[in-house]
Order: C-alpha cells, then structure tokens, then sequence
C-alpha cells in the first residue's frame, strides 16, 4: 500500500532526544509527536505548542485521501482506474492535479530524465506492483519502452488524457515529497510554526525546538554490510524541505552487476552511476523529491553543476571512486546547513 519506494529514506537519521517541555515567554510549550503507517512505509510529525491543535486521526484521514488518488498499490485509486488499458481519460482531483503539473515541468528540466510514464519498465525490471522474476532481455526492455514518453499525455483542463491505449503512470518519484508538503501545510494552517513532517525520509520542517537552533537531522552513509549506520553528516534544518534517493536499497543483478532501481526512461534501463545517494535541499519536498530522482541519473560532479544553476538547491552526494572506496561531494549552499 503507498506510494514510496521502499524507504529508500533509511539515509536519514534524526538526531537526539528533544525537551518534552520548554518555556517560551509565559506559554509552556509541549512536544507533540504523531506516528504511524503511511504509504507502505511510516509518517513522523514533530511539532511544539501549548495544546495539541492536530490529532492523528486527522493526520490519517489526509493521507487517505492521497492514496485515494495516487497510490498505485490502491486497486480503487484513480491513477489505477486511469492505468487501466480500457480507459483512456480521468477527471482529476486536486492532488493528482498538483502532482502532474509538477511532473510536466520536471520532465522538461530534465529533458525527459524524469517522466512518470515509466510504470511499464518499473513493473518490467521487477520495482513496482508487479514483480518481475528475471531480469528483462534487450527485446523486452524495447517493447515496454513505446508505451514511455511525456508526450503520450495530455492534460484538457481536469482531465488527464492518455493519447495512446497502454500508458500507465507511476507517481512514486513526486508524490511521497507532496505528501510532506500536504501534511506540513496543514499544521501551518492550524497555526503550528516549529514542527517537522517527515514521511519514509522524506522531510520539511518549520522553525526551531525551543532551545535550538533547528531540526537536527543526520544524513546516513550506505552500509552494504547493513551491521551499523555510519553517520555522514548532520545538518541543522529551520525551514525547507530534505530529501533523499539512493541506489543501494533496492536493486537488480543484471549481468553480474548490481543496477539500481533507478531507471532511464529513454534507454529502458536503470542508471550505472557512481552515485549511491543524492540528498536535496530546496524549499518544499514535493520538489526536492522529484530533483534527488532526476539526480540519481548523473554522476556526482554532474549534479554539482546542475543544481548550481537551480535557484534555491542544496545537494550532498555519496558515491564510489575509481578505486570503489565511498566519498562524499557536496555544494557550497549545503555546507552552511552543517549543524555548528
């Protein structure tokens, strides 16, 4: 159930214990912390006030409605009516409606790098619903890919139109970020400023604990071993969104060598990158998630210089060298996210 792609979120590490209780002016301000299941993986929200303002049933019944509309895993949801070969048009709610229009636009900065029609090859190479035992031929991958391309969709006011019989969509790469931004807007609109929302890794946060100087949050070295975590970094969030995409967690033996389930749409077939994982920093999580995706496809200096020429972009990038040893790259932006 969900629509995550299998917690490759582990990167992510928050940081200590915080205060139960701290006082800010004359007003006692109290820890107030929500769990539970969310989209085939869980939801976390931290925030501080004097009252509980958000409860988890309301929390539950928001990502209800997301799943109602996104969730792949959902045979009732409508981008599973829509991924049906017999239907050919959907009237689009709200949240999809978000969802495709920032995937329409990331599809053109990424030159289609990022394109959500890529449900075939991600069911083919065995990464979503359907499970693959083997790992496709060249034919195969050759086949599913002409039901891959931006293009064969179109979108006529609400309704998200397929122009060719066979195209399904698989928003997994976006709508975990949404989702995060959907809950942490919630808690702002219920008058919360100091929270963080943070759904499988994926994380946006607002203002500080009382006595902090923001969310510290740790960012994970990929351990193949899987006996320890090795901690990278530790950054210091007061606002704007993190997320993470990696390589390492799931992943396919193609040919004696190990592809992660990160795949190219105009090849068919997954990235052979040096990278491991890409952690972004931006403004919501919603785009953050969409670019650590777009980024799993470069190599690490590749990513240095692409998300320089993005306003408001941050990234942390582990990777292999030449001599298979584990190395880190970052961009200057992000450096000043270190927890001092």
């Amino acid at each position: 159930m969900g629509l995550n792609r299998e917690i490759c979120c582990i990167f992510f590490f928050i940081i200590g214990t915080l205060g139960l209780q701290a006082q800010t002016g004359s007003k006692e301000l109290s820890k107030i912390r929500l769990e539970g299941p969310a989209q085939g993986t869980q939801f976390h929200i931290t925030y501080f006030a004097s009252d509980s303002l958000v409860r988890r049933s309301e929390i539950d019944s928001i990502l209800k409605v997301i799943d109602l509309s996104m969730s792949i895993y959902r045979k009732d949801s409508k981008i599973s009516l829509f991924n049906q070969d017999s239907v050919m048009q959907i009237e689009m709610d709200k949240h999809m409606a978000h969802v495709i229009a920032a995937s329409f636009r990331y599809n053109k900065l990424s030159k289609g790098q990022f394109d959500i029609t890529i449900a075939p090859l991600v069911n083919l190479w065995g990464f979503g619903v359907k499970k693959s035992p083997v790992a496709p031929d060249s034919a195969t991958v050759y086949t599913a890919k002409q039901f891959v391309g931006m293009h064969y969709l179109k979108v006529k006011r609400k309704q998200l139109i397929k122009k060719k019989q066979g195209v399904k969509i698989d928003v997994n790469g976006i709508a975990q970020g949404y989702t995060v931004d959907v809950l942490a807007d919630y808690l702002g609109h219920k008058g919360i400023s100091n929270y963080m929302v943070e759904v499988g890794g994926e994380i946006r946060t607002s203002g500080t604990p009382p006595g902090q100087k923001g969310f510290s949050i740790g960012i994970v070295q990929p351990d193949e071993s899987k006996q320890e975590d090795i901690m990278t970094a530790v950054v210091q969030l007061k606002t704007g969104a993190l997320t993470t995409a990696g390589s390492f967690e799931k992943f396919i033996k193609y040919k004696n060598k190990k592809m992660g389930h990160h795949i190219n749409p105009v090849t068919g077939f997954p990235y052979t990158t040096s990278v491991l994982s890409v952690t972004v920093y931006t403004r919501t999580a919603m785009d953050a998630d969409a670019l650590d995706n777009y980024f799993m496809g470069m190599e690490p200096t590749e990513i240095i210089a692409k998300a320089k020429k993005l306003k408001d972009v941050e990234v942390f990038v582990i990777y292999k060298n030449k001599n298979q040893a584990i190395q880190t790259i970052y961009s200057e932006g992000f450096g000043k996210l270190y927890k001092n």
